[in-house]
């Protein structure tokens, strides 16, 4: 590295695709999207048939919105076939009626009903609810298999469980689950762990070619998924949990999958952990890592300005008042069925889109 419930009706959906949006591509296209320290990864495969993974947070004149279309007009797709809510926290699922003005969401899968009990939070749940229920409904469990035409996407983990057999090829002994030290209360308290350990997380794989998104899957339940065996096995490109936060990311996970390059989608002021990038600098396959923000808090940790997709937010760490007010600018990964992949830091527009690096497959 450089330094730096678901029911047999299921089934039947599984035998009927969605009508393909117009597509021109052999490739899987991934667009981490910006939405300051939330949460939007949009996938989009050579058939057209998309899937969301979150949606930001809501307000802010539906600028989140706003930028999760403009993603998908890149990608040439109307509509959203898939909707992943990973919990039900305001940056991921908050910005979901926003969205549903701008495209049509089709199918919303999350992990059922929220723990939380506070009245904003309840509030802003029934509100999801009330728009899902417009939609069909599914909720995942890990096993469950979400039908996209032309990937692989299978759920890991949901509602607080995770896989408990390997994915095909997977199940070695995890030699980096020796030492490893759980999170206490203090922490949990702390981060409001109920709905985070919750997440919905899922593997996603086109041809050779392997990735994982985990939403905010803590670090505590990653030892199940991980230990003893390593029940995901290698993946090309990790999709850093949790904004980058210290509360997941563990060696356990980030060593055994061996990713190959390393996005993470934080905020300025929001994940981008110190702990994150000591386990990232220290995994011998990641030959890259990208940041969709310059992270305030961490200083020099942070990777070369040309690794990172915002850099408005940059200020001095006695700064702490540091907010971006100016266009995201997201990365785009395009990943071919050999397990080879490039990607793209957009900026502007398309004429000032940043080449990153293009790998082969393993």
């Amino acid at each position: 590295m450089r330094p730096f419930s678901i029911s047999i009706l299921w089934v039947l959906v599984l035998l009927v695709p969605l009508a393909a949006q117009d597509r021109s591509t052999d490739t899987l296209d991934i667009y981490v999207i910006d939405v300051e320290g939330g949460e939007a990864t949009l996938f989009v495969s050579p058939s057209g048939e998309s899937l969301l993974v979150d949606t930001g947070w809501p307000g802010f004149d539906n600028r989140h919105a706003i930028r999760i279309a403009t993603a998908a007009a890149d990608a040439n797709i109307s509509r959203i076939d898939h909707l992943i809510v990973t919990h039900f926290h305001t940056d991921h699922m908050g910005g979901s009626h926003q969205l549903a003005e701008q495209l049509p969401i089709v199918n919303y899968l999350d992990h059922g009903v929220t723990v939380d009990q506070g009245e904003r939070q309840r509030s802003a749940f029934e509100r999801y609810v009330n728009l899902r229920d417009n939609g069909v409904h599914w909720v995942v469990r890990p096993g469950d298999r979400v039908a996209v035409d032309g990937l692989n996407v299978q759920i890991i983990a949901s509602d607080g469980e995770v896989l408990t057999s390997p994915l095909p090829g997977a199940g070695q002994p995890n030699p980096a689950c020796e030492g490893f030290t759980f999170h206490g209360e203090d922490i949990l308290s702390r981060y409001g762990d109920a709905e985070d350990q919750r997440s919905v997380s899922a593997f996603v794989g086109f041809g050779q070619f392997r990735t994982l998104i985990m939403g905010d899957l803590t670090w505590n339940k990653e030892f199940p998924l991980m230990c003893p065996d390593n029940k995901v096995g290698l993946v090309d490109l990790y999709l850093v949990s949790h904004h980058g936060s210290d509360t997941s990311g563990s060696r356990a996970l980030v060593e055994a999958i061996a990713p190959r390059v390393g996005v993470m989608n934080n905020g300025p002021q929001k994940g981008g952990g110190p702990q994150t990038f000591e386990i990232l600098a220290g995994v011998q396959t990641l030959e890259d890592l990208w940041q969709n923000h310059y992270a305030v808090s961490i200083g020099d940790a942070n990777m070369e300005e040309r690794f990172i997709a915002n850099l408005q937010d940059f200020a001095p760490p006695e700064d702490s008042s540091a907010v971006h007010l100016g266009q995201g600018h997201w990365i785009h990964i395009s990943a071919r069925r050999d397990g080879s992949f490039t990607c793209l830091l957009y900026t502007s527009d398309a004429a000032d889109d940043t080449p990153c690096v293009d790998l082969g497959g393993r």
